[in-house]
């Protein structure tokens, strides 16, 4: 019987501590930077930008959808619509948020917490990746064809 520590909650769990951290920092940094209007704009714009990439990610992958690197066990490969572009645009979709809370709140403490879910987020697809490789005998070829998080990128 597989346990839920073996489809990846561990680095689901350290994800979602790292959102929280980006939160309270983005939004409670008692020393963050006074903000001009053009950093609020970007950072808006980037927190628009990846909730719809979030909700658009969400509504391709259907019943698909696991907050885990292992997929489902009854799942399937989905690699049309935002997937063509990015393999990963649930994380695309977070860390532009993410971003976007740092431009806005010109906190540096927030900047440390999105760059270390940057790296977290990063080894979770690879952790991931390994998953779909051997689940779908298409994935490698998909992997070669789509970057990871940003179109033509990475």
């Amino acid at each position: 019987m597989a346990t839920s520590v073996s489809r990846g909650q561990g680095w689901v769990i350290g994800q979602f501590v790292l959102l929280g951290c980006i939160l309270v920092s983005g939004f409670f940094d008692p020393w963050h930077q006074v903000r001009s209007v053009v950093s609020s704009v970007v950072g808006i714009g980037l927190i628009i930008l990846g909730i719809y990439c979030l909700v658009v990610a969400f509504r391709h992958l259907g019943s698909n959808l696991t907050a885990y690197p292992k997929p489902l066990d009854d799942g399937q490969l989905v690699t049309t619509g935002i997937y063509a572009i990015v393999r990963h645009p649930i994380y695309t979709g977070l860390l532009a948020a993410c971003v976007g809370v740092v431009i806005i709140s010109q906190s540096s403490i927030c900047g440390v917490f999105v760059v270390a879910l940057i790296l977290l987020l990063d080894q979770k697809a690879n952790r991931e990746e390994g998953f779909l490789s051997a689940r779908f005998p298409d994935y490698p070829t998909y992997r070669t064809q789509t970057r990871k998080f940003i179109p033509f990128i990475w």
